[in-house]
């Protein structure tokens, strides 16, 4: 295994930490955004779709072990890479602009909390509509919000 390769598995699981330890209690209105989504499509920005789709498996088990929901983020994340991969803008030359970097993760967080939410109405967790629009428009905002955030402090 590569040094970049285990920088990067440090990197996720630094942002799964986060997600757990802080962002699940620094909710607004209900709402909080999500870290591991946001690690993995920055992830599939920079590597093949192979190693993204095995990250995203990997990061989005341990999410679930560690928020008790087994298999929903996994699969929903895992089909979110998959389906979108050729969609995220890749690594170029030029910088992105802060508008495309919170629209790229708007819209795969609403992807993402389409399949999350569909999942959990089979499931019926979510019987009450406010709570399916809350957490739709409410998550994906917040965790787009937080992508921009992230890009606006980066390091190069």
């Amino acid at each position: 295994m590569n040094p970049d390769r285990l920088k990067n598995i440090g990197l996720g699981i630094l942002f799964l930490l986060v997600q757990v330890a802080l962002f699940r209690h620094l909710k607004i209105l209900k709402i909080q955004p999500d870290l591991v989504l946001i690690f993995l499509l920055w992830y599939a920005a920079r590597y093949d779709r192979t190693s993204a789709i095995v990250m995203a498996a990997g990061f989005s088990f341990l999410q679930d072990a560690l928020l008790d929901l087994w298999g929903l983020n996994m699969f929903t994340k895992t089909l979110l890479i998959f389906v979108s991969f050729n969609f995220i803008p890749r690594n170029t030359k030029k910088q992105l602009l802060i508008g495309q970097v919170f629209l790229t993760v708007l819209i795969g967080a609403l992807v993402h909390n389409i399949i999350f939410l569909g999942l959990n109405s089979v499931i019926v967790n979510y019987t009450a509509e406010i709570f399916f629009w809350r957490h739709l428009i409410g998550n994906s905002c917040y965790t787009a919000l937080v992508a921009a955030i992230i890009y606006l402090f980066r390091t190069r």
